[in-house]
């Protein structure tokens, strides 16, 4: 694969040498041995016995010789001037490859960058007047965000959705979901996990989801893996869904299955399901 920019055209003219294209015109990073690449998952919004894809979470994976690698490896081997450019790497290639996505009609999700800073606006307000002449438009962004009030204005003002996301946090500060109004707000692998470890704790995620949903804003949950998980998250009321037992994640540029799906079709009778009342 060749180092040259092809496919999305335009970029920010500082990052055109940090962000390239192969053959067909994937997007991806480039620094040093590194290659940045962006893997999606669809994420299913649940009506009606039905799971439609809405969505695509974008992530982006430092691969290095052809593989995979920790971002804690790749974090390890930035150098600290490297960092800020870096970072707008990292926040501009889902959009760049926004048109890669493998489904089509449906937003794009993505976090701010590796650094946990602020993203540069001047790059996401470039990227969405150049996404806007593709025909993308930018309330199909959505970009996640910690609990910055004012980060969430100037999103709003670009035309951009905005999720909010605290990983590791089991339940989200309500306080935080009123200043911010957000309008999804995620619940990452590790909290809903916390939430499945038996019934107990399991009970008391619907009042969690109901409290959100209160609050005007989609819930979505991620790591949906199996069965048992899947009736979990439907018995509490969720509205968004994301896992491997849905869909599993794959490089951009890949193909997904089109259209809505029953739920029925993911459940078996075979899981282990927690009770919600009683």
């Amino acid at each position: 694969m060749s180092d040259v920019v092809f496919g999305f055209g335009a970029l920010p003219r500082d990052l055109v040498a940090r962000i390239a294209a192969d053959e067909i015109g994937l997007e991806f990073g480039v620094h040093g041995e590194f290659r940045l690449r962006c893997a999606i998952q669809p994420i299913f919004r649940h009506e009606d016995g039905r799971l439609t894809p809405v969505a695509a979470d974008a992530q982006v994976v430092p691969y290095r010789e052809g593989r995979p690698v920790a971002i804690g490896e790749f974090l390890a081997e930035i150098a600290d001037e490297e960092r800020a450019i870096v970072g707008r790497v990292w926040a501009v290639l889902p959009l760049a490859n926004a048109h890669n996505m493998g489904v089509k009609g449906i937003a794009l999700l993505f976090r701010q960058d590796i650094n946990g800073d602020a993203p540069d606006l001047d790059d996401l307000g470039f990227m969405v007047r150049r996404l806007k002449g593709e025909g993308f438009e930018a309330s199909q962004l959505i970009c996640e965000i910690g609990g910055d009030e004012k980060l969430a204005c100037e999103l709003r003002a670009l035309g951009m959705r905005v999720a909010l996301g605290q990983p590791g946090s089991a339940q989200h500060d309500v306080d935080a979901v009123k200043r911010v109004l957000p309008d999804i707000v995620r619940l990452d692998r590790a909290s809903f996990e916390r939430f499945c470890a038996d019934a107990a704790t399991g009970r008391l995620l619907r009042p969690v989801v109901s409290e959100l949903k209160t609050l005007g804003v989609d819930v979505l949950v991620e790591g949906i893996d199996n069965e048992s998980r899947l009736e979990i998250a439907l018995g509490a009321g969720v509205d968004l869904f994301q896992g491997d037992l849905l869909e599993p994640a794959k490089l951009v540029g890949s193909v997904f299955a089109e259209g809505a799906r029953e739920t029925s079709q993911y459940r078996r009778g075979e899981c282990v399901v927690v009770p919600l009342f009683g």
